[in-house]
């Protein structure tokens, strides 16, 4: 029998593995790459559960998000199962149908493998770990594959995206949202490092803490992403606010002193590596904002004619036969996504398929704010800080089109409801309570153990 902490080790891994080879196989953007993930989603996600085998009380709990979920995604698969869809639907393409609703379902067994895994004890901890070091590994790759042919991504052009920084994404928006993420995630790392000097934590994570911030910063920086580079700035402010006064507390004079000199200089870095490209890009902030609202108003009217929805992959039949003149034609026919999450979940599914993804945001970030004043782990925090910060870039752009980012989005989703569900409840299995026992005990013997932190 495989020990408590190891089965959390090893869905955890076997998690942020499969995240990053998405990431790395250009996001999977695409119809063909993109259920090719879904079915290792459903496998990884159930070679998840076989690991952890959760409790009773953990499906008893999940059981509102996941009829939720499920109810999402019948709405998206419904209309394959009948003769005369009884809703009336006319959707654009229902041949994407059945690629739309193994993309869900992947998402949703992203979703519950993460929420196991947070639901145990030094989940979050251990899944922020291994997706640090993943993140480092493809700043490399990313790095590498520039340096060989800038033009492209594993030989694939990128098109009009040729002069800017994309990752391992055809896209430069998407990578920027990517390496804000990850630099939050290390920030709530490293500030748990800082407050909790017992939790269990290798030399290389003790390393790879502050590559990961640093370097996140960095390649969000050069991507030239204007917002996302503005909401890794709220984020990093937020998180200073949160825990900033309590670390200095905690901290002597010369070493508060060389904190707000480190700020000062990791800020000064950070203007250092926007380079031209950024710079130029946001003097042309006033025009691309011009742009960007033509292009909502278009899609805006557009989701209002068609209040269930165009389809999954009806948007570009929708927008195509949708251009009321020339002008609006010239601002879109090269679009193919809305550039706002609550008009992307419009026009694919409408306003039943809205609500039903609003209400399954709110299920699973409930029991956070619920004990919002209590629950202060950094590395938690930051999960929710770097949520917000996809849905500030989804808002603005394709973040959660990306296939890649949408399933980033659900492990987090998942590790946030998983961790403040099991403090809410204060529930454990006697057989979870005697692992852990055991393991505390054999931490104070000078055996590895898993702390009692996220």
């Amino acid at each position: 029998m495989i020990a408590a902490d190891r089965k959390v080790s090893l869905a955890a891994s076997l998690l942020t593995a499969l995240l990053f080879g998405e990431v790395a196989a250009i996001g999977v953007d695409g119809p063909l790459l993109a259920t090719i993930a879904a079915m290792a989603e459903l496998l990884v996600g159930a070679g998840v559960l076989l690991v952890l085998r959760p409790s009773i009380t953990f499906w008893r709990t999940f059981a509102l998000p996941l009829v939720v979920a499920v109810l999402a995604w019948a709405w998206i698969a419904s209309p394959t199962w009948f003769a005369v869809d009884p809703f009336g639907r006319q959707w654009s393409a229902p041949d994407m149908l059945p690629q739309a609703s193994a993309r869900f379902l992947g998402g949703i067994a992203v979703l519950t493998s993460a929420a196991a895994i947070g639901w145990r004890r030094g989940g979050v901890r251990l899944t922020i770990d291994r997706w640090m070091l993943w993140g480092l590994i493809d700043i490399a790759l990313a790095l590498a594959l520039r340096h060989y042919n800038s033009d492209a991504v594993w030989g694939l052009d990128k098109g009009d995206l040729r002069d800017r920084f994309t990752g391992t994404f055809l896209n430069a928006n998407a990578a920027g949202c990517y390496f804000a993420v990850l630099a939050v995630l290390a920030l709530g790392r490293g500030l748990a490092l800082a407050f909790d000097r017992s939790t269990p934590s290798t030399f290389l994570i003790q390393v790879a803490t502050p590559i990961a911030f640093l370097g996140g910063i960095g390649a969000c920086a050069i991507t030239g992403s204007r917002t996302a580079l503005l909401a890794l700035v709220i984020a990093i402010i937020l998180m200073g606010a949160q825990f900033g006064p309590q670390w200095m507390r905690q901290q002597r004079g010369n070493i508060r002193a060389l904190a707000i000199g480190a700020g000062a200089i990791g800020l000064l870095l950070v203007f250092v590596l926007l380079g031209d490209a950024t710079l130029e890009r946001i003097s042309l902030l006033g025009e691309d904002w011009t742009g960007r609202t033509d292009m909502w108003s278009l899609y805006g009217r557009l989701a209002g004619q068609a209040p269930l929805g165009y389809g999954p992959g009806g948007f570009d039949d929708a927008a195509l036969h949708g251009f009321a003149s020339i002008h609006e034609a010239h601002v879109a026919w090269y679009v193919h996504a809305p550039h706002n999450i609550v008009l992307s979940l419009l026009m694919t599914g409408g306003y039943p398929y809205l609500v039903l993804m609003v209400a399954l945001a709110g299920a699973l970030l409930f029991p956070f704010f619920r004990r919002a004043h209590r629950l202060r782990e950094p590395a938690v925090v930051a999960a929710v800080v770097a949520l917000g910060l996809i849905l500030i870039c989804a808002s603005t752009d394709i973040a959660l089109d990306m296939p890649a980012i949408a399933a980033i989005a659900a492990m987090l989703a998942g590790l946030v409801w998983g961790r403040a569900s099991r403090f809410v409840a204060g529930a454990l299995s006697i057989q979870e309570e005697e692992e852990e026992r055991r393991l505390l005990t054999n931490g104070s013997a000078g055996e590895p153990a898993t702390s009692p932190s996220a």
